[in-house]
C-alpha cells in the first residue's frame, strides 16, 4: 500500500474521533474556474436556475460545501457551482504536526492538506482508502456507482444517494456518497463500521494507533472455485478473453477466488493476480455450493434504462412472473442484489424470499413498459415509456448482437465481429425506441448469450420481429459486400419481406458490393416463430470492408438502413 493512501484514512480518522483538532473553515476556501464557462445556479442541482456564469480562472469565495457543489458568493447573492469545475486552494493547515500515526505498529509520515466535512461528519476519498486496506473497488462512471468488495463485504454506492447496498441489504448513508474535488468520499463513521479497523488514541503520547487483523494465508479467498464444466481453463492476465493466457488450470483443480469483474473471477496464479471465467467454476463458501448474480448494471440509452445482473458461478437460472403490473424474478442464486437507486417507471422495488429462491419484486409504472430477458451469461430488464403515435408504435422489436464474450467471431484487420455487432445494434435499438417501438436486446454487454438463449428471449416476448446483426469473413479475401439471410421455418413470408426491406436499404446506404438476400438455416433465424433476418453487413477479411466497419458513419448508416427497412416492412 502506498504512504499517501494510507495518510488519508490515518487523517480522517483523527480528525472525527479524536478532536479537539482544528479543520479547515470553508470561509478561508478560495477556488479558480477551471471551465471555459460555468453556471451558478440558484440550487445545488443542475436542474435549478442559472443566476449567472463564470468564466476560465475566475475567482471565488467557497462559503461551504455541500454534495458536489459548492456554495459561493456571486455578486451580492449566494450561489452554487459543481465543485468538477473548481481548482481548490486553502489558506490555512491542519494543526497536527506533532500527532504520530501507526498502522500496525509502522509509523507514518503525514502529509494532508484538508479534511471533507459535512453536518460535523468527516467524509474520506473511498479509493483511496480501499487502496491502502487492500479493498477491491471498481468505478462504474456511465452509472455514476462505486462497487467494493473486502473479505465476504459487498457495498455499492451511487453518488448522491443515501441508499446503498450493502450484502444485498439496502441502509441509508448519511451524508450521501459524492464526489469531492474529483474523489469519490463517503462517511468515516459508515466506513469504520462496515470494513472495519480497530483505532486507538493515546492523549498524552500524541499517538494513533490504528490496527486491522490481517487474512492468513491459507483463508484470503471469498470463494473457493472447483474447475466444472471444462478440461481445461485458460487463466488471463486480465478480465477479457482480448488479456494474455498465463497458463491453464485443469478439470476438479481448486482455486481461492477473491473478487468478481462481471462474470470473471479473480485468482492468484503463479503468484500473481489473474482471471478465469467464473462459468467453469463451482464456486463453494464454507463447503457450501454458491451460484451468484452480481450487482445489476444500470445504463441508459435515450428514454430507455436497461439493467442487467452477471450470472456468476456455474449454471445460475432465472425466471419471471406477471401479475397485472407486478413482476416477480426467481432465481436459484444465493442472492439477488437488488437496485440502489431508482429507475423510472420501476417502483415498490423490493427483495424477495420464496420457495422457488430468492429474487426481487417490481411494479411497472402507469405509462410505463418493462421487458425480462434470460440468458446465460445475465438477466436483464428493459424499461422505457410507452410510446404513442410513433411509426412503430406497439411493435415488439428483438435485436441480436451475434457473438460476444467468449466468442469474438470472426477476427480480423484488426476487428471483431462481436464489438462491430453490439455497436450497430446499439444505435439500431435508440432509432427503433425514438420511432415507437419496444426493443428487446439479446445482450448488451460484452457477454455471450447461447443460439438458445437468443431464440428464447424472442419466442418468450412473443416479438414482432427478430434481427441478428453480424460482420461477414472469408478465406479469400478478395470475398466483399452485403448479404441477408432468411429462413422459412416460421413465418416465411414475413421473414422474406423483411429480408427484403432491411437488404434494400442497406445497399442505398452503404454503398457495398449487393451479394443478394439468401435463404439458409442458421439457427436463431429457423427456430425463431417470428419473422426473422440475419444480417451480414461486410466482411472483416476485406481490407476496404474492414475500413468501412471501423468507421462510426457506415456504423450508424447500418443502423438507419434496419430502422428504414422496419419501417418500409410494416407499409
Amino acid at each position: 500500500m502506498t504512504k499517501r493512501s494510507i495518510v488519508f484514512l490515518l487523517m480522517f480518522i483523527l480528525v472525527s474521533v479524536f478532536s479537539p483538532l482544528e479543520t479547515v473553515d470553508a470561509s478561508s476556501k478560495e477556488g479558480v474556474v477551471t471551465a471555459t464557462s460555468l453556471h451558478v445556479r440558484a440550487e445545488p442541482s443542475s436542474q435549478a436556475n442559472s443566476i449567472g456564469s463564470l468564466k476560465v480562472n475566475d475567482k471565488v469565495v467557497i462559503l461551504r460545501s455541500v454534495p458536489s457543489w459548492y456554495e459561493i458568493t456571486y455578486g451580492n447573492q449566494k450561489g452554487y457551482v459543481h465543485q468538477d469545475y473548481i481548482r481548490v486552494s486553502s489558506t490555512q493547515q491542519p494543526a497536527n504536526g506533532d500527532i504520530k500515526i501507526f498502522v500496525n505498529g509502522e509509523r507514518l509520515d503525514l502529509d494532508i492538506s484538508q479534511v471533507p466535512m459535512i453536518d460535523n461528519r468527516v467524509l474520506l476519498p473511498f479509493r483511496a482508502i480501499g487502496e491502502a486496506l487492500d479493498i477491491d473497488v471498481k468505478w462504474r462512471h456511465q452509472e455514476r456507482q462505486v462497487w467494493a468488495s473486502d473479505r465476504g463485504t459487498e457495498v455499492l454506492f451511487t453518488l448522491d444517494n443515501t441508499n446503498t447496498i450493502v450484502n444485498n441489504r439496502s441502509v441509508t448513508v448519511s451524508p450521501a456518497p459524492h464526489l469531492f474535488e474529483q474523489r469519490t468520499v463517503i462517511p468515516l463513521r459508515f466506513f469504520s463500521e462496515t470494513f472495519g479497523a480497530d483505532v486507538n488514541w493515546n492523549q498524552q503520547a500524541r499517538e494513533v494507533r490504528i490496527t486491522r487483523e490481517t487474512q492468513s494465508a491459507g483463508s484470503t479467498g471469498v470463494y473457493s472455485g472447483t474447475v466444472a464444466r471444462a478440461d481445461t481453463l485458460n487463466v488471463r492476465s486480465g478480465p477479457d478473453t482480448s488479456h494474455a493466457s498465463l497458463g491453464r488450470l485443469t478439470s476438479g483443480q481448486t482455486v481461492e477466488v477473491h473478487s468478481f469483474d462481471d462474470r470473471w473471477a479473480k485468482i492468484t496464479f503463479n503468484g500473481r493476480d489473474a482471471y478465469v471465467h467464473s462459468y467453469y467454476l463451482d464456486l463453494y463458501q464454507n463447503g457450501v455450493q454458491k451460484r451468484l448474480l452480481g450487482q445489476p448494471k444500470v445504463t441508459k440509452v435515450g428514454d430507455v434504462t436497461t439493467l442487467s445482473w452477471a450470472k456468476i458461478g456455474g449454471v445460475v437460472n432465472t425466471s419471471h412472473q406477471q401479475n397485472g403490473t407486478l413482476r416477480t424474478i426467481t432465481t436459484n442464486a444465493a442472492e439477488m442484489p437488488i437496485v440502489a437507486s431508482s429507475v423510472n417507471g420501476m417502483s415498490q422495488v423490493s427483495a424477495v424470499n420464496q420457495s422457488a429462491g430468492k429474487g426481487m419484486s417490481f411494479r411497472v409504472a402507469d405509462g410505463y413498459q418493462a421487458s425480462i430477458s434470460h440468458t446465460t451469461a445475465e438477466l436483464i430488464i428493459n424499461v422505457s415509456p410507452v410510446r404513442q403515435g410513433g411509426s412503430l408504435s406497439g411493435k415488439k422489436i428483438v435485436i441480436d448482437p451475434g457473438h460476444g464474450g467468449s466468442d469474438p467471431g470472426a477476427v480480423g484487420n484488426g476487428l471483431q465481429e462481436k464489438e462491430i455487432a453490439l455497436d450497430v445494434a446499439q444505435r439500431a435499438e435508440k432509432l427503433l425506441l425514438a420511432a415507437g417501438a419496444h426493443v428487446i436486446m439479446t445482450r448488451d454487454t460484452d457477454v455471450y448469450p447461447t443460439l438458445s438463449d437468443r431464440v428464447k428471449v424472442a419466442n418468450d416476448a412473443n416479438a414482432d420481429l427478430f434481427i441478428s446483426i453480424h460482420a461477414n469473413a472469408a478465406t479469400a479475401t478478395s470475398a466483399n459486400g452485403t448479404e441477408t439471410y432468411w429462413d422459412a421455418t416460421y413465418a416465411s413470408a414475413g421473414s422474406e419481406k423483411l429480408a427484403h426491406a432491411i437488404h434494400g436499404h442497406l445497399i442505398d446506404k452503404l454503398g457495398t458490393r449487393d451479394r443478394g438476400v439468401k435463404t439458409a438455416g442458421f439457427q436463431v433465424i429457423r427456430q425463431a416463430r417470428m419473422p426473422s433476418v440475419l444480417l451480414e453487413l461486410a466482411f472483416i477479411s476485406n481490407s476496404q470492408d474492414a475500413a468501412k466497419l471501423k468507421t462510426d458513419s457506415f456504423r450508424q448508416r447500418s443502423a438507419e438502413a434496419i430502422l428504414e427497412g422496419v419501417v418500409d416492412y410494416y407499409k
